[in-house]
């Protein structure tokens, strides 16, 4: 099935995470990688007080037959593992704060679900130019809750200068 996967960091060389953890999802055997967008700069969200973020989508086959919900977990898990693996901490106390990596699933072929581990469609991805943007690149075609990319990002308040993302 194809995935898309939102990629983000804000901490050390965030570019060379990105490219770090490219490689760490594509270890499995079970997924391929298809398209990364470009990088994008991104003015952080909510929390204000860190450094800006690199972010990038990428596109992936993940060859699971497991059912729709249970492969959803398994893939979260994952990607889970390779953000431990990578040194992510979580800080409860600041949600959205400095991260090494953050690996969030955008979308899953079509499917609409919620788990334990993960909701698909990601829940603020259609609130998200550093989402949308890098989408929209490597997947003009895509709609989310059946709201094309372009149309979503025509919603939203955002100033795209160069490869930088405000917000």
């Amino acid at each position: 099935m194809r995935c898309y996967l939102c990629l983000g960091s804000n901490e050390g060389n965030a570019e060379q995470n990105l490219a770090i953890a490219r490689e760490s999802i594509c270890e499995h055997s079970r997924i391929k990688l298809l398209a990364q967008s470009s990088v994008y700069k991104t003015e952080p969200q909510g929390d204000k007080e860190q450094q800006w973020f690199a972010n990038q989508v990428i596109e992936i086959e993940y060859a699971c037959l497991l059912p729709l919900e249970q492969a959803a977990d398994t893939l979260m898990s994952y990607l889970l593992g390779v953000e431990a693996g990578m040194g992510r901490k979580r800080d409860e106390t600041r949600r959205f704060g400095p991260r090494v990596i953050d690996i969030d699933i955008i979308l899953m072929e079509n499917a609409v679900l919620s788990t334990s581990l993960v909701d698909i469609p990601h829940k603020r991805a259609l609130e998200r130019a550093f989402v949308l943007i890098p989408l929209q690149e490597i997947a003009p075609h895509i709609s989310i809750q059946n709201i094309p990319v372009g149309d979503a990002l025509a919603c939203l308040e955002y100033r795209l200068d160069e490869n930088k993302v405000y917000q």
